[in-house]
């Protein structure tokens, strides 16, 4: 099925128009509460417009597929789905509305809708004169060109990285993509780094990534921190892993302590970077994880909560005997 790009007005030359309308409305719709405004935007579009036909224009599939709605006063002015597996299609914006990135602004929120589930990666067909307008949004084009609805499509894909990103998602899935942005806090931290988790889970902590970002934090200065507190000693003793040779390498750099119950400690994950972003996920819900860079009110009151349980937190002896 065509992603139909040509229905979305991109000026060719990478501009934009400038008349953007300050009263739009773009959300995630839903399947079948948002069908009507889907089906009328769409049908306008792609049935009418294109002469696409009834049966390939509704393949099934919308019921499983994430929606992006895009609204002025209410009425729907361009949409575009992404399925499970990652591709993303049905892109389409009003004849009338065209020229005004609204067809970019529905393709980054799919792209974010990927990026909130943990997708490694997104890609779609394009139609063939659309190409430029995904290459500007990041998506490279893979083989030859191909005939799809009796019209030229090349393949484009795009990998999502998360280990530099510094914007909110919410939610975030675990395993990934919430190890990366693990990654992400130590890598993008000036100064601090404060890590609260009961055991250093393997999949979120036992990365090359992180301990070199760990390391290169620590190098810029004795203003440098890093600061852990677990929970489960035993396990981590015996299962070693890199955080607690880190801390026996540079003892005065980073310290990690144990803190076996507290009142305020649930078992949840916590890293916060300086004192502006937080990434937490909730020990009885998984899928309740979120990552939220530069929000210092929030991050003020994980701070304040992290120390409180850091003054509680002791050095283990177990600890000790590794020279830490």
């Amino acid at each position: 099925m065509s992603d139909r790009p040509n229905t979305l007005g991109e000026r060719s030359d990478g501009k934009t128009d400038s008349t953007v309308s300050t009263d739009h409305l773009l959300r995630q719709a839903y399947w079948p509460e948002d069908t009507d405004a889907l089906r009328e935007l769409r049908q306008a579009v792609f049935v009418e417009e294109q002469g696409v036909a009834q049966d390939i224009e509704w393949d099934g599939k919308d019921a499983d597929a994430l929606h992006a709605l895009l609204e002025i006063d209410g009425r729907p002015i361009a949409c575009g789905r992404i399925l499970s597996d990652g591709r993303i299609g049905r892109l389409a914006v009003r004849k009338e509305h065209r020229n005004q990135s609204y067809g970019t602004m529905v393709l980054a929120k799919l792209v974010e809708f990927a990026r909130a589930r943990g997708d490694a990666h997104v890609y779609l067909h394009a139609q063939a004169a659309a190409e430029s307008f995904y290459k500007r949004s990041g998506f490279r084009r893979e083989g030859a060109e191909f005939l799809e609805a009796e019209i030229r499509h090349v393949s484009m894909e795009m990998e999502l990285h998360y280990k530099d990103w510094d914007s909110l998602l919410y939610p975030v899935r675990y395993p990934q993509p919430f190890s990366d942005l693990v990654v992400a806090q130590a890598r993008l931290a000036r100064r601090e780094l404060r890590i609260l988790s009961p055991r250093l889970d393997r999949a979120a902590f036992e990365q090359q990534d992180l301990y070199s970002a760990v390391r290169q934090l620590l190098k810029r200065g004795r203003m440098s921190r890093v600061q852990v507190i677990v929970q489960d000693v035993p396990s981590l003793i015996a299962r070693g892993h890199g955080m607690l040779e880190l801390a026996r390498r540079l003892p005065s750099a980073e310290e990690l302590r144990a803190l076996k119950e507290h009142p305020q400690w649930k078992g949840e994950t916590l890293i916060i970077r300086d004192r502006d972003s937080v990434l937490t996920r909730s020990s009885e819900d998984h899928a309740a994880a979120f990552y939220r860079p530069q929000d210092r009110a929030r991050a003020k009151t994980a701070v304040s909560r992290f120390d409180d349980l850091w003054n509680a937190s002791t050095v283990s002896p177990e600890f000790r005997s590794l020279s830490i």
